[in-house]
């Protein structure tokens, strides 16, 4: 069986994480990298597109990590931060396919955006799990047209691929379930920390059928988020509570760990996203230890096999 080589982009914090994973007999990472950016995709990621200027920033920044990491992929996907991009669950009619699901998707985020334009807003969306036969929960994901074009446009540059342009949050699911089998068939809650808040969710069989975004500023915000968010699970109808709670993104503080298991009593982990991935060749002792930071990335990779 022929090897090939995927490569996942996210963006955290002030910084790119890459992560290069081979598929063959079994799935190897064979390069873990970071570096800080200046490029701000969270408070510029609207504003993006095509030819923007910071189009030559990010080629050479991206060009630089994958000359000194060597990396061989010629495949490429990105994780966007969810900060700037639409996510909602809302009920949608069972009778919606097609055209005018689309142009009710459209509808929908021009409610959130009026003055946004039809064309401005790449749309998906997907149903959840529901008893209702008639009208079921749906995630919807909105990406601004620019930024895709923006990585695109990036991408050519680099002479690359480009597979996936994903949302960082989703992309961590498939680093959840590959690391994590044993979860299956259960309710966990994923929590992602960044310096702009915590975005929560419920995660069963590698789907989101739950989601939320919080403020948090300091680690003693995360617990109270952590909290707030179970309290808000308990109130909807038919929502089993979590039997695990994992978090990745950001440092969380091995007290603040212990305190949410405290206060919650439910084992609570940081995501280890090399946990049942092998490591092929030199990669930093401390991004090893640190994985929970490429979790996005990871998944990345992990899902374009």
């Amino acid at each position: 069986m022929k090897s090939t080589r995927h490569l996942g982009i996210s963006f955290c914090n002030g910084s790119i994480q890459l992560a290069e994973i081979e598929h063959g007999k079994k799935s190897v990472l064979t390069a873990l990298a970071e570096r800080e950016t200046n490029i701000d995709m969270v408070q510029a990621g609207i504003h993006l597109s095509a030819d923007h200027p910071q189009v030559a920033t990010l080629v050479g920044e991206l060009g630089d990590l994958l000359k000194r990491n060597r990396i061989a992929s010629r495949q490429v996907s990105y994780a966007l931060p969810a900060d700037p991009v639409f996510i909602n669950i809302i009920p949608l009619s069972t009778t919606l396919q097609g055209p005018a699901l689309a142009e009710y998707l459209r509808w929908e985020i021009k409610q959130y955006y009026p003055e946004s334009a039809q064309k401005d807003f790449i749309v998906d969306s997907h149903l959840l799990p529901s008893k209702d036969k008639t009208a079921k929960p749906g995630f919807i994901v909105g990406v601004h047209r620019g930024m895709v074009s923006f990585l695109q446009k990036v991408t050519s540059e680099l002479r690359l691929q480009l597979q996936l342009i994903d949302v960082d949050h989703l992309s961590t699911e498939k680093t959840l379930s590959f690391n994590y089998p044993e979860v299956g068939g259960h309710n966990v809650a994923l929590f992602c920390v960044r310096l702009t808040g915590v975005i929560a969710s419920i995660v069963r069989d590698g789907e989101i059928i739950e989601y939320r975004a919080f403020k948090a500023d300091t680690p003693d915000d995360v617990t109270k988020t952590v909290s707030a968010y179970l309290k808000h699970l308990k109130q909807l109808e038919g929502m089993e509570m979590p039997d695990a709670l994992f978090l990745y993104g950001q440092s969380v503080p091995s007290d603040v760990v212990s305190q949410i298991r405290a206060d919650t009593d439910i084992q609570t982990i940081v995501l280890n996203s090399l946990r049942k991935l092998p490591v092929a060749g030199k990669v930093y002792a401390q991004f090893t230890k640190e994985s929970y930071r490429f979790a996005p990335a990871i998944g990345l990779g992990l899902r374009t096999a």
